[in-house]
């Protein structure tokens, strides 16, 4: 588990190297906000990228063994738990998939530390 405080794509990163697995994403499943949409759309940005990049999103990612995923709760008090992916085999490999379509996703959320910043 680890919170999504410097964005999706970076903080799964993380997971998945300090567990040495990889992750498989449904792009059609990441949830972001209506009002964050809205406002994306307003700026012309886009919804998906600052979901998956954006940071301070203050939620939890975790993982569930497949056989445990029925008996998670739909949601935790007033926040639903999104099923968004499974994790892989392929260490250190990040694919975000949509329908048939499928590409490696690179980390891009905030760095600590990066010299650039």
């Amino acid at each position: 588990m680890i919170d999504l405080s410097d964005g999706l794509s970076s903080d799964l990163t993380h997971l998945c190297e300090e567990s040495g697995v990889g992750a498989s994403l449904e792009m059609a499943r990441i949830p972001f906000d209506a009002d964050v949409a809205r406002i994306a759309k307003e700026y012309a940005l886009d919804p998906l990228r600052l979901a998956l990049d954006g940071g301070e999103d203050f939620e939890l990612l975790f993982t569930v063994r497949p056989r445990d995923l029925a008996r998670l709760p739909r949601q935790v008090e007033d926040v639903p738990a999104t099923y968004i992916g499974d994790i892989t085999n392929q260490a250190r490999r990040i694919i975000l998939k949509d329908g048939a379509r499928a590409w490696n996703l690179t980390p891009q959320g905030f760095q600590h530390f990066d010299a650039a910043r």
